[in-house]
């Protein structure tokens, strides 16, 4: 018996060492591994434009730029209120503005106007209104481009915007005073995209 045992040892042997050589792939067959193809990025403008498509916005394309988004939200009475959307490449910085507050040149009563807008930008959840240096009244929201903004995010910091707009425009265009109305241009994307950091 044990003669048998020694016989049939090498035959096992064998066919295990054949079992494990035809399980290998041979390489030249199996080929290089698929890498799956990274999704293509989305330009500043395409990743807007995804996150407005939520809100029930219009883009105004003939004002938007590649790094700046002119957007109409539409307001329950009927109007409208346009808040753009600037990607500041050198401070890598979303901004979110809106004008259309009116203008602080022929004011009534400056000191009230300003003594308004920093009592609002102390009540106001996010983002702060400020006087440009056309003395254009704005308001604006910066997010840290570095983080990935959901659209969760998004859409919470524009519906907010909107509303603070919406329930404080009346105010400030009644503290300015008659004159105030007669200067209601359309928002000024421009400067938007170009505004530095103002002091209110």
């Amino acid at each position: 018996m044990s003669k048998m045992l020694i016989a049939t040892a090498p035959i096992a042997i064998a066919l295990i060492a054949g079992l494990a050589i035809a399980q290998q792939t041979d390489p030249i067959q199996a080929g290089p591994p698929k890498v799956p193809k990274p999704a293509p990025k989305l330009t500043f403008t395409d990743r807007m434009k995804q996150f407005l498509q939520r809100t029930g916005s219009t883009i105004d394309d003939s004002k938007s730029t590649p790094d700046m988004v002119v957007s109409n939200y539409p307001d329950a009475k009927g109007g409208k209120i346009t808040i753009v959307l600037v990607n500041d490449r050198r401070r890598n910085l979303l901004g979110f503005y809106i004008y259309n507050f009116g203008n602080m040149k022929g004011a009534a009563n400056k000191e009230a106007v300003y003594q308004y807008l920093l009592a609002a930008n102390d009540s106001i959840t996010i983002g702060s209104f400020f006087v440009d240096g056309e003395d254009d009244i704005g308001y604006k929201y910066l997010v840290s481009g570095a983080q990935a903004m959901t659209q969760a995010a998004f859409e919470s910091t524009y519906f907010t915007m909107a509303a603070v707009a919406r329930e404080r425009k009346p105010e400030i265009r009644k503290l300015l005073g008659p004159a105030s109305q007669k200067d209601d241009k359309p928002a000024d994307a421009k400067r938007a995209a170009e505004e530095k950091p103002p002091g209110v």
